[in-house]
Formats: structure tokens, sequence, C-alpha cells
């Protein structure tokens, strides 16, 4: 019995050993065939798919990095992103290689918008991965983002000295260059680029706004010129040199471009947007009802497309304002208003109407949009100083005309108001201090000395605006 024991014994080992061996090959199979199912999932772009079936196989083998790390990218191609983190931080605690997990990590980081911590895991991978171009690209390009131009453009001339002709590279520095006030590098960048790929047509494209923004028209014209012989059948090509064309003051030329972008698509919001505009220059500078009209019309034919759009109501409210139809021009201002993104110019048109018609609490909350969006000009601070005068807020009428003041040093009208309002709300100290200041500037202002009477005397004096 004990010699048939061993044997037995030995047998049963083997066939548990193997069996043992059997399921583990088993799972290691089924595991690697579901990951290169998700990969092919991933390649017909079906991202959802992928995860699940990635997910399965992270079931089989919770142990095994590397569906983790495929996950995280299908969870990232969803926008899923802080799954995709999670996946990316087991994967690591699981030994995957650190180079792939914060290459990843700083894709995610970077479309999440969050560009310093981007470029600090793009940084790590330097350190892992030292002569890679497209990684110094990457860095480049977030703290670009980030508002770090200097260190951008070490960076990026650090990728152009080791890849001579790396066009991304020369096409990014030359936005940083501009961003510094370079213009002449940036421009220099440009042109290196596009000597290195002719076809590069952002390239071109950032090369005419450079022009535009220096005012070298000749040359902007040029650039388009050639981007057109590039590319005759694209409607873009065509108003861009519009855009040429109405900065050089040639409207005329600039409407037969757009006309040409509509030959080329006569669906195009963009096109009846500029010709739009452009009719609406033309009817305001020459005082032309027709033009005025074609304005209206092309405008019109932009809201019908996209009801949406901020900029094509925005104008379309400017152009019935032109015309005298207040009705409607009050309609669409308040349309663009509401538009998504923001028209800063809408509020500013709005609070002018409201003013207009002595709407005042309304005119100076539209005021005060517009400055949240824009910018707290001269102009429209004493516009809001007039809204808080008709409210009856005399000291805020006040302290906003000497913050007009304030900007506008050589003009003594703020001045004046100032110590209008600070007389009418019966803040003499205040209203003298004004006079004092304003006659400093223009001492034979008859309206400061007699404002200046005024404060003086016994009792405040209610002064009629």
């Amino acid at each position: 019995m004990r010699s048939l024991a061993l044997p037995v014994v030995v047998l049963l080992a083997t066939i548990g050993f193997f069996l043992v061996a059997y399921q583990v090959f088993s799972r290691d199979y089924q595991y690697v065939q579901l990951v290169k199912l998700g990969d092919q999932l991933m390649e017909e772009e079906l991202p959802y798919q992928a995860t699940r079936t990635y997910g399965l196989a992270i079931g089989l083998r919770p142990d095994k990095p590397l569906a983790y790390l495929k996950r995280a990218d299908a969870l990232k191609k969803q926008g899923n992103t802080a799954a995709a983190l999670e996946d990316l931080s087991q994967a690591s605690r699981l030994g995957a290689d650190p180079l792939s997990v914060s290459q990843q990590q700083a894709d995610i980081y970077y479309d999440r918008g969050s560009f310093d911590e981007a470029a600090a895991l793009y940084s790590d991978v330097l350190t892992l991965d030292p002569d890679s171009p497209s990684v110094l690209y990457k860095l480049g390009l977030s703290c670009f983002r980030a508002g770090r131009e200097e260190a951008a453009l070490q960076v990026l001339s650090h990728a152009i000295a080791m890849v001579g002709d790396f066009v991304d590279a020369y096409y990014l520095r030359a936005a940083v260059l501009d961003a510094l006030g370079r213009a002449n590098e940036a421009e220099s960048d440009l042109l290196t680029a596009l000597s290195l790929r002719p076809d590069a047509r952002e390239a071109r494209l950032a090369l005419i706004e450079l022009y535009m923004e220096s005012g070298d028209a000749d040359k902007a014209l040029r650039v388009a010129d050639e981007e057109i012989d590039r590319q005759p059948q694209d409607p873009s090509s065509y108003l861009l040199l519009a855009d040429v064309h109405r900065m050089r003051g040639r409207n005329d030329e600039a409407i037969e471009a757009v006309g040409l972008a509509l030959e080329q698509d006569p669906n195009l919001p963009g096109a009846y947007l500029r010709l739009g505009e452009l009719w609406l220059e033309e009817g305001i500078l020459r005082n032309d009802r027709v033009a005025l009209e074609k304005a209206v019309a092309a405008l019109e034919s932009v809201v019908r497309m996209d009801s949406e759009n901020g900029p094509a109501t925005l104008a379309l409210g400017r152009a019935y304002l032109a015309i005298g139809n207040e009705t409607r021009a009050f309609d669409e201002l308040q349309h663009a208003a509401d538009a998504t993104p923001m028209q800063a110019d809408a509020h500013l048109e709005l609070g002018d109407l409201y003013l207009a018609r002595k709407n005042f609490t309304e005119a100076a909350t539209a005021y005060h949009v517009y400055m949240k969006l824009a910018e707290r000009s001269p102009a429209v601070l004493e516009r809001l100083g007039d809204a808080y005068q008709g409210m009856g807020n005399h000291s805020a009428a006040a302290e906003t005309y000497i913050e007009v003041a304030e900007q506008t040093p050589h003009q003594v009208t703020p001045l004046v108001k100032a110590a209008r309002a600070y007389l009418e709300a019966g803040e003499l100290r205040l209203a003298r201090r004004a006079c004092e200041r304003g006659l400093l500037a223009d001492a034979q202002n008859v309206e400061l000395r007699d404002l200046l009477a005024r404060a003086t005397g016994p009792a405040p004096v209610s002064v009629e605006r």
C-alpha cells in the first residue's frame, strides 16, 4: 500500500500543478486578448467600449499595470480625467514604466488647463528622456500657456537646436516671441517655418496676423495672395484677404474679396458677418442708407443661420441703430448681451440706449457689466457717473467722476461734474477740493469758479443739472 501511495500523491500533485498552470496561462492569455481587443476598439475610435474591455482585463489580472495604462488613455478620450489619473496612479504602484506614466499624466493636466502642473510633469519626463524634442515642445507649450514666456522661449530654442527642421517649434516660438514684443524675431521664425514646410497654413496665417498687428499692410497682402494661390478653393483664404483690405481702409476691395469667398461657399456665416460689418462701416462713414440696408440684410442672414451668433447680433443691433430703428436695435443688442460668449460691446450699446431713455438704473448695470468684461475706460466711467446722477446717487457719481479725472489729468470736465455732484450730495469740502483741482488746470473756468463760490457759501446749495 505504501508503495502505491507515493506514486499516487506524485500524480495528484502533478495534475494539480498542471491545472493551476493552465488556469494561470488561461487568465494571462485572456488578459492579453482583451487588451488587444481594447486596442482595436481604440483604433476604431470607440473609447467607451474600449474602457469596458480594459476593465474586463483588469478583472482577470488586477496585478498587472498594462490594462490600467490603456484604460487611462480611453478614459482621457472620454473626458473623464479624474478616473484616468486614478488608473495611472495604480499603474505606477504596480511598476509601470515611469516615463509612460508621467507622460500621460502631463498630457491629462495640460488638457485640463492645469498648465503649471503639466509643465512640472513634462520636466519630470525630461529627466527620464532628456533628448526628446517632442517632450521639449510640450513643455514649451505648457510654459507658454501658463504665462511663462521666457521659460517657454528657452525650452523651444533647445528643441530647435536639437532638431533644426522642427516646424511646429518654430511656429510656437514665433508666438512666444510675439507675446514678448519681439516681432522681428517672430517674423523670422515664421518665415523659417514656411521655408521648411511651404504648406504650413497656420504659420502663414500667423504671419499675416503679425503683419496686420504691426500695420505692414503690403506684406500682409502679399502673404494673403500667396495663400489664395495655394488654396484657391478655400473660402477662408478670401476672408483673410478681406481682412487685410479692411485694415488698409479699402472696404470696396474687402467686399469684393468676401464675394469671392461666397462663390466658394454660399452658406458661410462668417462671410455674411464680414459683409455686414463692411457695409455697416461704409453706411456710417458715408451716411449711406442703401449701404446700411445691405448691412442689415447680410447680418440677418447670419442670424437666420446661427441665432446665437453674438458678433452678428451685436452688429445687427448697431445697423438698426444707424438706420434709426431703435426698437429692433434694442432687441438685437439684448440678444447679443445674452449670447455666449458674452459680447461686451452689446452691454455698452445698451447702456447708452438706457441712458438716452433715462432708464438710469439699467444704464448703470449695463456699464458695470461692460467694465467687468472689457475695461474701465474714462469715457464709460463718465457715462456711469451720468447714470448715477440720474439715479440721484450723487456721492457715487462724484466718486466716479473723480476716477475719470485721475485717468485724464488734463481734462476739466470730469472735475466740473464731480464738483456739481458733491454739491448736490451736500459734501461741500469735497466739492471745493474738486473745484480747486480743476482751477489749477484752467484758472479762468467760469463754471468751476461759480461752483466754488457755491461750495464756500453758508449752506449747501442745490445745483440744477
